[in-house]
């Protein structure tokens, strides 16, 4: 487990490698979208542009939405103030369980590092001692 709690500063720290993840998925989002908007316009031919173009219109959409939600609504931040976190989100996706921390702006901080029984018990145990609840 990769989350650990300094006591004197009151702040949660998270080394999972979260924070690159996002960022090379959000450069991935935009080339997507770069792409979608250049290529039928440089590209394509008129005939292509009927069916094609359709196709990358939908794209693009598909990019701005997915950036615009891991902008607005997810965080990667390593560190955490205590006063910043509302609970800790526990969801079942596929049968496995997933964490979340939920904070007071409205953003979501995955753990993705949570993965066997152990490490559950362990982070529960941690924010049950922090004093932050477990939904």
């Amino acid at each position: 487990m990769k989350i650990k709690f300094n006591e004197t500063e009151k702040t949660i720290e998270i080394k999972d490698g979260l924070k690159k993840q996002y960022l090379l998925m959000n450069i991935s989002l935009v080339f997507t979208l770069v792409n979608s908007v250049l290529f039928p316009i440089f590209v394509l031919t008129k005939k292509q542009m009927e069916w094609m173009g359709f196709i990358w219109i939908i794209i693009g959409i598909f990019s701005i939405l997915l950036f615009t939600y891991q902008t607005l609504k997810k965080t990667a931040s390593e560190k955490l103030k205590l006063s910043e976190i509302r609970s800790l989100s526990e969801k079942q996706v596929f049968g496995r369980k997933r964490f979340s921390l939920k904070l007071k702006n409205g953003k979501l901080r995955d753990l993705i590092d949570v993965k066997n029984e152990s490490d559950i018990l362990e982070i529960k145990k941690l924010f049950k001692v922090i004093g932050i609840e477990t939904t």
